[in-house]
């Protein structure tokens, strides 16, 4: 058996979920939510510190690079044999009533800047007019991180593709990322079915981001219209997450605590990611 034979997803559901038709019933375990929790936390702050996405100061004492909302994002980890998180990624859902003041990409620098920062809002507020229309969720997503040896691999670009997968067990959504252009992260994005938000017809440009020291663009997805040379590894993928242990926290959900760890772990690899956003 080869180490992707034995890789698994495993999704770690917002407490406030109540699942999806097309996932797996939620398994409640706090201790078990937070432990994971925390691992992909760890693991990808190790992976950006590396990259130089981040500065040793804006990780926790645990080493860990919490984002806002993360505990109330779904996320998708990738794992190997004795539970080894060796990627992950997550989805901020919000339902389409959600407000432009209520997403983290208001955030953003360029929706902070004098000539932009109208058309920010309306590019994303034009979003959320047809998520509503269409009656599909809208998502931020973020998070994304592969530990270097899988890099440029099938794995990788499946923890890509697992968003439209996801979206689709999930109802069909409108989805949202900020992207690097390091490492030509994205103009990799766009070939999986990516495009530039806009304004009336013109592409919101790229921007420098001074938290993470480099360039990055706002692209948008809707999860029902993929690349259509990736769709059979959407639906690939879809299948495995379909079948997927999916855990949540509950109410009482505390990942700030360090006093579990995730049974088997065997570390964490470190390694250079092609995205920190995505």
């Amino acid at each position: 058996m080869t180490h992707q034979d034995q890789l698994r997803y495993l999704l770690l559901a917002p407490s406030a979920s109540s699942g999806a038709g097309g996932l797996r019933p939620t398994r409640e375990d706090s201790h078990l939510y937070n432990a994971y929790l925390r691992t992909a936390q760890k693991f990808r702050g190790d992976i950006y510190l590396k990259d130089g996405a981040i500065q040793q100061w804006q990780l926790d004492p645990d080493g860990r690079y919490r984002m806002p909302g993360d505990e109330d994002s779904w996320h998708l980890l990738l794992v190997l044999a004795r539970q080894k998180v060796v990627g992950c990624t997550r989805f901020l859902m919000h339902p389409n009533t959600v407000s432009f003041d209520r997403l983290t990409f208001r955030n953003a620098p360029l929706a902070k800047d004098r000539s932009w920062g109208a058309k920010v809002r309306y590019a994303f507020e034009t979003e959320l007019r047809v998520a509503r229309a269409e009656g599909m969720s809208y998502v931020e997503l973020g998070g994304w991180a592969i530990a270097e040896e899988w890099r440029n691999t099938r794995a990788a670009l499946k923890i890509l593709l697992a968003a439209y997968a996801w979206a689709g067990l999930m109802g069909g959504c409108l989805c949202a990322c900020t992207a690097t252009v390091r490492h030509g992260s994205s103009s990799i994005l766009r070939k999986i079915g990516g495009g530039t938000l806009e304004y009336r017809g013109e592409q919101l440009p790229a921007y420098s981001d001074p938290a993470y020291g480099c360039q990055m663009e706002l692209l948008r997805f809707d999860s029902r219209y993929p690349n259509p040379k990736f769709s059979p590894l959407v639906r690939e993928v879809q299948s495995q997450l379909a079948d997927s242990l999916v855990l949540t926290g509950g109410k009482y959900a505390d990942p700030s605590s360090p006093r579990e760890s995730v049974p088997g772990s065997i570390g964490l690899s470190n390694g250079g990611s092609d995205s920190h956003a995505w």
